[in-house]
């Protein structure tokens, strides 16, 4: 996999569900993209003992970290703590693209 990468090689589509690649994957962390087409979401869900982090490359979404939802664009940043209910769904009309990263990484 090598120490460098463009996010870009890692970017998808999928018709059942959102599409995810892994980008880096370690003991310690994993580091991935995340793309949802318009309507496409991640349910509510939660990491036992793991942190994870979204940033928006493009495109629009909701997203909710335990009992807040924010409206997020290009460039925004949301992170849940390990044990934490989130998910994202894309609410805008373009896809939503998203660099991901979970610690200690999901085994």
């Amino acid at each position: 996999m090598g120490n460098f990468s463009d996010y870009r090689e890692h970017v998808g589509a999928s018709a059942e569900r959102w599409f995810k690649s892994t980008i880096f994957q370690s003991p310690n962390m994993l580091v991935g993209m995340d793309c949802l087409e318009p309507g496409q979401a991640q349910q509510l869900h939660s990491h036992h003992g793991r942190d994870k982090l979204y940033f928006v490359i493009e495109g629009e979404g909701e997203f909710t970290v335990g009992d807040e939802t924010r409206r997020l664009g290009p460039g925004g940043l949301a992170w849940a703590p390990a044990d934490t209910p989130h998910g994202v769904r894309n609410t805008g009309t373009a896809r939503l693209t998203l660099l991901i990263a979970m610690a200690p990484e999901p085994g």
